[in-house]
C-alpha cells in the first residue's frame, strides 16, 4: 500500500491486498490526512486479495468522507467488482467508481 498526499488530494494505492492485515496501517496513515484533504482516490484496480475488513474500512472511509462533504472515488478492477457485487453493495459504491 501506498498513500500519496498533495494539494488537497490523496491518492491510495492498494496494490494487492486490502485484508485485515492492511486496514490497521490504512487507518494510522489516513487519520492526520483525512482533516486537511478534500478528494481521496483509492486505487483498486490491481486487488487481487480483499476481505470483509477491507470493504469495511472502504465502506467506512466513503461515509465519513459523504458526511464531511469531502470526494471519495474508487478505480476499480475485477476483483473489487466481485467483492462488490457479493456483499450488494453495487448501489452504496454508485457514482464513487472511475
Amino acid at each position: 500500500m501506498k498513500i500519496f498526499s498533495e494539494d488537497g488530494m490523496c491518492f491510495i494505492d492498494m496494490e494487492y491486498t486490502l485484508t485485515i492485515e492492511d486496514v490497521q496501517q490504512l487507518k494510522d496513515e489516513l487519520i492526520p490526512i483525512l482533516a486537511t484533504d478534500k478528494e481521496f482516490v483509492v486505487h483498486c484496480i490491481d486487488l487481487k486479495e480483499i476481505d470483509i475488513a477491507g470493504i469495511q474500512m472502504l465502506v467506512s472511509l466513503k461515509k465519513y468522507l459523504d458526511a464531511n462533504d469531502k470526494i471519495f472515488e474508487v478505480t476499480v478492477g475485477i476483483k473489487f467488482k466481485e467483492i462488490v457485487s457479493l456483499f450488494m453493495l453495487d448501489e452504496y459504491f454508485k457514482g464513487a467508481i472511475v
